[in-house]
């Protein structure tokens, strides 16, 4: 493999880039050439993408601070422009543009993954945990005397992360997954798993098969027992709305729906139904989806610095007489951009110099709040509405 500057390596034809479990360091920019993005499933190599020049891949790792999650090989020859965990978190950290491209990007994989790997055979996942689960712990248990006693806490049982590796580099599997397979063994005691504490963040896991000479039986007559339950793998994953969320939270659903819109919300934490997203975006018209229609509130709801984008100019531009420089400095400082250019849209360009002198990084909320609740009164008087 040669380089012809320090941050390009070279690939031909074939040649491995990096192998699915590997540790995420880099990720790459292709320069020239293609590369293929590929797993291994039932000793059949299946292609997820193949990627041409101007394209990132490798990036998710670094994001997502995991291993490699598929395989890259040199498609034809190319030149790789490297990227480290520096630059691409930098990048993230800099440029919302980047992040808006990351997403789609990932959400684009994920969608082809779907489409090219269908479930191979009989076995589900459900199973498939449970027969590699009875292989790695007679490996385990069968382990030669002078073996064993160089593992560390081996007598403890198989090692939980190292079996959910094992478990991940033989079928397309989520960690979510195995711990739902896990954690429904575990209630059943068919399995005991015990935590060490060994000071880190998190113990260390260790499983112990209850009858291993029975296992495989008790597995599979439970799957057929599950099965007319409904039972699927994700059956048993917790899922809440955004009303149930904010009882949790003693929230508002209001206060949190504007918490998702200033991306206050981890994207983690959003799940969504395929089919469902389907049959509704399905009935809506081809520009929906390429621009966001802020809804006109009323006189009377209007409580946000953010509303103020919902008041007319004229109005505005009489309130702004009154309310003085150094409070409309206090709803800049706590404005966002749209607010922002509705303030100065209605200042004249004098006013509105002094009035970005006055903008502070930081603010007492109180009297920022106040200053909001006199400017919505002010619009109220005006327009006629209702006082609060």
């Amino acid at each position: 493999m040669g380089a012809s500057s320090p941050n390009v390596k070279s690939f031909y034809r074939g040649q491995e880039i990096f192998k699915e479990g590997q540790e995420s360091s880099v990720a790459y920019m292709i320069k020239k050439g293609a590369v293929n993005i590929f797993k291994i499933q039932n000793n059949e190599k299946i292609i997820l993408a193949k990627l041409g020049e101007g394209e990132i891949f490798g990036e998710m790792g670094i994001i997502a601070k995991g291993d490699r999650s598929a395989n890259a090989e040199a498609a034809e020859y190319c030149d790789l422009v490297v990227l480290t965990d520096q630059i691409i978190l930098k990048l993230l950290d800099q440029c919302p543009r980047t992040i808006q491209y990351m997403t789609r990007l990932l959400v684009k994989r994920l969608a082809r993954t779907g489409e090219m790997i269908s479930p191979k055979g009989h076995m589900n996942n459900f199973t498939s945990i449970c027969r590699i689960l009875d292989l790695a712990y007679q490996t385990h248990t069968c382990m030669p005397k002078d073996l064993a006693r160089k593992e560390r806490n081996h007598d403890l049982g198989l090692e939980y992360s190292k079996f959910c590796k094992t478990v991940r580099g033989i079928i397309l599997v989520s960690q979510s997954e195995i711990d739902i397979v896990i954690n429904k063994l575990k209630s059943l005691k068919i399995i005991e798993v015990s935590d060490l504490r060994t000071g880190k963040a998190f113990p260390d896991r260790f499983i112990q098969i209850a009858d291993p000479v029975n296992f495989v039986e008790v597995t599979t007559n439970l799957f057929k027992e599950l099965q007319q339950t409904a039972y699927s793998s994700v059956s048993e994953l917790q899922i809440v709305d955004i009303y149930e969320i904010a009882d949790m939270l003693g929230s508002d659903p209001k206060v949190l729906y504007k918490k998702i819109g200033q991306e206050d919300f981890p994207e983690t934490m959003f799940m969504f139904d395929r089919n469902k997203v389907s049959a509704w975006a399905s009935e809506k018209e081809p520009d929906y989806f390429s621009k966001v229609t802020k809804k006109k509130k009323e006189i009377s709801e209007l409580e946000d610095i953010e509303d103020i984008v919902y008041v007319d100019n004229a109005t505005l531009k009489e309130v702004f007489t009154r309310l003085g420089y150094h409070k409309l400095g206090l709803l800049m400082s706590v404005a966002e951009e749209d607010a922002r250019k509705k303030i100065l849209s209605n200042l004249a360009k004098k006013i509105a110099k002094v009035v970005q002198d006055e903008v502070r990084e930081h603010v007492d909320e109180s009297d920022a709040e106040d200053a909001v609740n006199e400017l919505f009164q002010m619009v109220r008087e005006i327009k006629g509405g209702e006082t609060k």
